[in-house]
């Protein structure tokens, strides 16, 4: 006689319903839990466990943020050449140059940061290379 096989199940065991599908895209773009219960016919609650305890659900959920996030930046980058116009108007104009000064330092990630640090004496700079030297050595023999 012949043994009969089991059968795998139609669906992957980390498959959404198309209610948890539609209830991602909702919560993705900012959607209220309540919200996107009532869209998709389930009690707030059951929206509420989807979102704290099923994997699957906030694995979706996150990709499809990440996805959108992906979207927006790209249309930021799209816009750059633009902007850079704008900016580079503006500086020329003098009418409001300084603001868009202001705005070029801080596209550049130059306002606020640190003023620059560290050792001005050659013989401190030394010794903490030394000291780097010796501490690199004592880890290459330590793993060996």
């Amino acid at each position: 006689m012949r043994r009969q096989e089991t059968t795998k199940a139609d669906t992957a065991p980390w498959a959404l319903t198309p209610q948890q599908e539609t209830a991602v895209d909702l919560l993705a773009v900012g959607n209220a839990i309540t919200a996107t219960a009532e869209a998709v016919g389930v009690a707030r609650q059951t929206v509420s466990e989807w979102l704290h305890h099923s994997p699957a659900f906030q694995a979706a959920l996150n990709g499809r943020r990440q996805e959108l996030w992906q979207a927006l930046t790209d249309r930021l980058r799209a816009l750059a050449p633009k902007a850079l116009d704008v900016l580079e108007r503006e500086l020329d104009s003098g009418a409001h140059a300084l603001a868009a000064a202001a705005q070029v330092l801080k596209a550049c990630g130059l306002v606020g940061v640190p003023a620059p640090s560290g050792p001005t004496d050659p013989e401190e700079l030394a010794l903490a290379a030394r000291h780097q030297a010796t501490l690199r050595q004592w880890l290459a023999a330590t793993v060996e």
